[in-house]
C-alpha cells in the first residue's frame, strides 16, 4: 500500500480492515484450527488402498532386526553326576535384518482386510556376536517331546518305545551349527524314524529335517491369514484383530485366554489413554501378550513416547490373577498348573513340554531358574517393551524379547532320561527390535505439531491484528495519518470559505 497514493479515508480502511482480518484469522487458528486439523489427521489414518498409512503398513519402512540367542549346554556330559546342575550359556546375538510384507490382501465390505504376513530374514554378520558356523549343544527336542508323551503309558509299551528310541537316533542332546539350528535345518534320524514308522501313537511328522525356523524364511503361509479392522467408520477399531485363519479363538487355551484381540504389532488404535495397556498377538507365542503402562516417558527423535512392558503378571497361570487361570492347559487343571512366570506351549506344540517366558526367566517363579545355572536376568537388557506415541498410535521403539525353554524330567524307564535331574532347559531367545528412523520421525513430528503450529500462527496473527488496530486508533485520535495535516488545512480553508460565503449571503439578504 502506497500512503502517497491513498487518501486518509483509504488508509483507515486498509489498516483497520487488515487489523480486523488478522485478528479474526488469529482467533480462528487459536480456537478452531487444532480441532479441525486433528479431525483431518484422524480421518487420514484409517487403512485404505490409497491412504498414506497403507504404504507404511504394507511394507514397514523402518529396519527391524531379529536378534537370536541360543543357549549352549556346557556340561551336558556331566548331567548324570549327582549334585551337578545343568549349566547353560547364552550365546549370540545372531542378528538378522527382517523385512515384513503383507501378501494376498483382500478388502471386505465390513471395513476389514485379510492378509498373510511374510517375513524375510537376511544375515547381518557385522551386528552379530558370533558366526553362523558356531557349534551349539542343545537338548534334542524330538526325543524329549516323544518321551514326555509316553510318560504315563503301560511299561511294556514304554519299553518298546525306549528300544526304538535307542535304535533310531534318540538322544538327550545334540550339537549343530547356529545356521542349522535356526533356518537351514539338519537331518534328524529320530524324526525320520517317526515319519516313516506310522506309529498310531505319534503325531504326524511331515519332514525329517529340524530347525527352529525351518521353511519359515520368506514364507507367506507360515503365520496364517489375519483379518483386521481398517479403522474406516470407527477409528477405535483400527488394527484390531478380528480373525486368524477364519477364527476368533485359537482353541489352545480356554475362554478369554484363547480369544483373539489386540494388534498384530504393525497397527495400533490412535488417541488412546496412555494408561491403557497394549495388547498384541504374535503367532509364535500362541497367545496374546498384554504390555502394561509403566509410567515412564522417553523422547526418541524429538517425540515423546510412553513405555509399555511385560510385568510379573504377563505370564501368570492364575497364581497372581485368577483370570489368568485359563492359561493353564485343561489336562493340568486344577492342581498341576505351571508356576507363575511361564506359559505352557504344549497345547499349540503337539504336547511338547515347551514354555514361553521373559528372557532369563525374569519375573518367573524361582522353581524355573533354580533348576539350572547360567541365568542372569537384567531388566535393562532382557525386558520386553514398546515405547509408544499414543496420539497417532505409532511405536517409537520395540524390543520384543521372549525365551522358549523345555521341561526335561527324569524317567527311569527311558535310558536317555535315567538318573538326570528334572530341569527347565532354555532353548533360544528371540528379540525383535526396531526404532523409528529420522525420516518417519520427521513426518510424525509434523503431524503432531500441526495443531500447535496453527495455534502459534494464530497468536501471531492476533497480535499483528491488535497492533494494527491499536496503531490505527492512535493515528485516528492524534490525527497523524499521512496527509492528515493537508487534509485538515484544506478542510479549514473550505470551512472558512464557506463561512465567508454564508456571511456575504447574509449581508445581501439584509440589504434587500
Amino acid at each position: 500500500m502506497c500512503c502517497r497514493c491513498c487518501g486518509v479515508t483509504q488508509q483507515k480502511v486498509w489498516v483497520f480492515g487488515s487489523g480486523t482480518l488478522f485478528a479474526l484469522l488469529g482467533l480462528f487458528f487459536i480456537i478452531w484450527w487444532p480441532g479441525i486439523i486433528d479431525n483431518i489427521i484422524m480421518k487420514s489414518l484409517p487403512l485404505t488402498p490409497t491412504s498414506k498409512t497403507f504404504s507404511k503398513w504394507e511394507e514397514l519402512p523402518i529396519p527391524i532386526y531379529m536378534k537370536m540367542y541360543l543357549w549352549n549346554w556346557t556340561n551336558a556330559d556331566e548331567v548324570r553326576v549327582h549334585g551337578v546342575k545343568p549349566n547353560f550359556e547364552q550365546v549370540g546375538p545372531y542378528v538378522y535384518r527382517e523385512e515384513r510384507l503383507k501378501m494376498d490382501l483382500q478388502w471386505h465390505e465390513n471395513n476389514t482386510v485379510t492378509f498373510k504376513p511374510r517375513r524375510t530374514w537376511f544375515w547381518e554378520e557385522e551386528m552379530s556376536g558370533g558366526k553362523q558356523t558356531d557349534l551349539v549343544t542343545v537338548p534334542h527336542l524330538p526325543s524329549i517331546a516323544a518321551s514326555a508323551s509316553m510318560r504315563n503309558i503301560p511299561k511294556l509299551i514304554k519299553a518298546g518305545f525306549n528300544s526304538a528310541l535307542n535304535a533310531n537316533g534318540g538322544a538327550l542332546y545334540v550339537t549343530h551349527t547356529v545356521s542349522e539350528w535356526l533356518f537351514d535345518g539338519f537331518y534328524d534320524e529320530f524324526l525320520h524314524y517317526a515319519m516313516t514308522s506310522k506309529n498310531p501313537l505319534a503325531p504326524v511328522i511331515e519332514t525329517d529335517q529340524f530347525a527352529w525356523f525351518l521353511n519359515r524364511n520368506n514364507s507367506e503361509n507360515f503365520e496364517g491369514a489375519f483379518t483386521i479392522h481398517t479403522g474406516v467408520g470407527d477409528i477405535k477399531e483400527m488394527g484390531e484383530i478380528k480373525f486368524w485363519n477364519g477364527l476368533n479363538h485359537t482353541g489352545w487355551y480356554e475362554g478369554e485366554c484363547g480369544r483373539l484381540n489386540g494388534s498384530t504389532s504393525d497397527l495400533f488404535v490412535p488417541d488412546e489413554p496412555k494408561e491403557k495397556a497394549l495388547t498384541i498377538y504374535i503367532t509364535d507365542t500362541c497367545r496374546i501378550i498384554n504390555l502394561e503402562y509403566s509410567g515412564q516417558s522417553y523422547e526418541i527423535e524429538g517425540i515423546q513416547g510412553w513405555k509399555y512392558e511385560v510385568t510379573p503378571n504377563t505370564f501368570d497361570n492364575g497364581q497372581r490373577n485368577g483370570d489368568m487361570k485359563c492359561y493353564c492347559p485343561v489336562d493340568k487343571q486344577p492342581n498341576n498348573c505351571p508356576p507363575s512366570g511361564a506359559t505352557d506351549l504344549g497345547p499349540c506344540g503337539d504336547g511338547a513340554p515347551m514354555y514361553l517366558s521373559a528372557d532369563h526367566f525374569m519375573y518367573a517363579d524361582d522353581s524355573y531358574s533354580s533348576t539350572v545355572t547360567g541365568f542372569q536376568p537384567d531388566y535393562e537388557r532382557h525386558n520386553f517393551f514398546i515405547i509408544m506415541e499414543r496420539k497417532l498410535g505409532v511405536p517409537l521403539e520395540v524390543n520384543a524379547a521372549v525365551m522358549v525353554s523345555l521341561l526335561i524330567e527324569a524317567d527311569e524307564d527311558i535310558d536317555i532320561l535315567k538318573d538326570i535331574p528334572t530341569f527347565y532347559a532354555p532353548l533360544f531367545t528371540s528379540a525383535s527390535s526396531a526404532i523409528i528412523n529420522k525420516e518417519l520421525a520427521s513426518e510424525l513430528k509434523l503431524a503432531l505439531n500441526l495443531p500447535s503450529i496453527g495455534c502459534y500462527t494464530g497468536i501471531g496473527f492476533l497480535c499483528l491484528g491488535c497492533i494494527l488496530l491499536a496503531v490505527a486508533s492512535f493515528l485516528t485520535l492524534k490525527r497523524k495519518w499521512y496527509g492528515q495535516a493537508a487534509t485538515d488545512r484544506l478542510a479549514l480553508i473550505n470551512s472558512d470559505a464557506q463561512a465567508t460565503n454564508d456571511s456575504i449571503k447574509a449581508e445581501e439578504l439584509k440589504s434587500n
